[in-house]
């Protein structure tokens, strides 16, 4: 599957609206196909992106392998320390209806924003000392 310049730009405007307001990180990134576990799988990109290395440990990677219809979202040890395992299992639940409809950008709008509410929660944006420690653009494997 082919994604549109469109439909990436909108994952980043996503992102970056909820980074807007707090220090915490959002990531997408995208596999074509995922031959086994997909938690497995974005642990090891969560790693290779060096997302384990912010500041205070408030990175969430949503991790999606197109072809196989495989996706998982992964919260790094401060954040999840705060919403516990209850959270991601919510936002992986309602993103389900979205992408079993083929909208997977919609799926990754919602799941962006929902993380973007936790993370503003719990780690408010820092004003000028707030700076970004990732990319916001989407990975790719």
């Amino acid at each position: 599957m082919k994604v549109q310049p469109e439909e990436e730009q909108r994952i980043v405007a996503a992102i970056e609206a909820a980074e807007r307001v707090t220090s915490g990180e959002v990531r997408v990134h995208l596999n074509s196909t995922c031959s086994g576990d997909a938690l497995k799988d974005a642990q090891k990109a969560f790693r290779n992106l060096g997302m384990h290395r912010t500041a205070e440990r408030n990175g969430i990677l949503f991790y999606l392998a197109l072809e196989s219809h495989k996706f998982a979202v992964l919260g790094d040890q401060g954040i999840h320390d705060r919403v516990g395992q209850s959270f991601w299992d919510g936002i992986r639940d309602a993103m389900v209806p979205e992408l079993r409809a083929g909208r997977w950008v919609e799926a990754m709008e919602f799941g962006i924003a929902e993380a973007g509410r936790a993370l503003a929660e719990h780690f408010p944006h820092q004003g000028t000392r707030d700076r970004d420690e990732l990319s916001n653009e989407v990975s790719r494997r």
